[in-house]
């Protein structure tokens, strides 16, 4: 019976093996490299024959080895010929392991630039946990954020809602701390509203601050549960945009069947119209590019779909920046206390 046999595979297999080998000899290298550069003519002291040269093992029988200067016999040995040839293979090590050092460095930064390690999620969106009124009304809800531990720099918004009892009447942003705004959406229709927006380097730094102001006027007696979606997101000022934001409240509105008056419907109005100060709105020093005929929908859908898609690729490269870390954070500790050391000022003597 013959078998199917992918062709290549074998090859593919050797490739395969020799990258992860040759990441963890890297690794190691870079770990106990140094030491091993130095140990290694210590050993051949003490045990001559147990050491190996590097170029006779790696060389062919009869070529001639460059660190013991002799024709390689291996029925007759191929430990260094002597105390110069194991300095020289202790050398060897160190240039390689120094060579490690540069290629860990070199991938501990490119993860980096790739967002790993991730800045830690610590903001959160602040709301009102509950409250209650009457049909008709317009009733704002502040959005604030909480919670920040690094400058940020931009915040989508994205807020659901059950459009049979409510509507968005309109988003406010007289009181943000950001100036420049990108989206302003709302779909009555659908249950969305999203406001994006942000301020220029260095971002913003505070222990709380007033992103923007939701009005919402309830249409339906009953209670409608307002929630931030996950597609919602709140950029650090990092030089990667992580996303820091690390929950999604929500609150519920009782809508009562009391509606308000004829003349506090037509004070509404002016409600949903935006503040005005000294008859110029407050929002007259912000930048919007905008536009607000656009409505929220399939996009939003979209965006949640594919924020709950596991990301095996990132979990490796988390993995690895990890290793990294393990063996930088040495060589940072080596450094900083060579530096302590040449910083020592010894007494002078009389």
């Amino acid at each position: 019976m013959n078998t199917f046999k992918l062709p290549g595979l074998g090859l593919v297999i050797s490739i395969f093996t020799l990258i992860i080998s040759s990441w963890f000899l890297i690794h190691l290298l870079a770990i106990f490299g140094v030491f091993l550069s130095l140990a290694y003519p210590v050993w051949w002291l003490f045990s001559p024959k147990q050491t190996v040269c590097f170029f006779c093992r790696a060389k062919r029988e009869g070529e001639r080895c460059p660190l013991c200067r002799r024709q390689i016999k291996k029925s007759e040995g191929i430990s260094p010929l002597n105390l110069r040839s194991a300095i020289l293979n202790g050398a060897t090590i160190l240039v390689f392991s120094i060579f490690s050092v540069i290629l860990v460095f070199g991938e501990s930064r490119l993860l980096f630039k790739m967002g790993f390690p991730p800045t830690p999620r610590t903001v959160s969106f602040v709301i009102p946990t509950k409250g209650q009124h009457r049909l008709g009304e317009i009733f704002p809800m502040k959005i604030e954020i909480t919670g920040i531990k690094v400058p940020i720099n931009a915040v989508q918004a994205d807020i659901g809602f059950d459009p049979t009892k409510l509507e968005v009447a309109n988003i406010l942003t007289e009181d943000s701390f950001a100036n420049i705004f990108i989206q302003k959406e709302i779909n009555n229709e659908g249950g969305y509203a999203r406001l994006t927006g942000g301020l220029p380097n260095p971002g913003f730094f505070s222990d709380k601050g007033t992103f923007g102001t939701v009005l919402f006027k309830g249409i339906a007696p009953g209670v409608d549960r307002v929630e931030f979606l996950p597609s919602s997101m709140v950029l650090a000022n990092d030089g990667r945009g992580t996303n820091v934001l690390k929950d999604l409240p929500s609150v519920s509105y009782l809508i009562l069947p009391e509606k308000i008056s004829k003349e506090e419907e037509e004070m509404q109005k002016s409600i949903a119209m935006g503040p005005e100060v000294l008859g110029e709105s407050a929002e007259d020093t912000q930048m919007k590019f905008y536009e607000e005929t656009k409505v929220l929908g399939a996009q939003v859908g979209k965006e949640i779909a594919e924020s709950k898609k596991a990301n095996v690729f990132s979990k490796l490269l988390t993995v690895l920046e990890k290793f990294d870390s393990f063996v930088t954070d040495k060589w940072y500790g080596v450094f900083r206390f060579a530096k302590l050391c040449t910083n020592i000022k010894l007494p002078k003597l009389r």
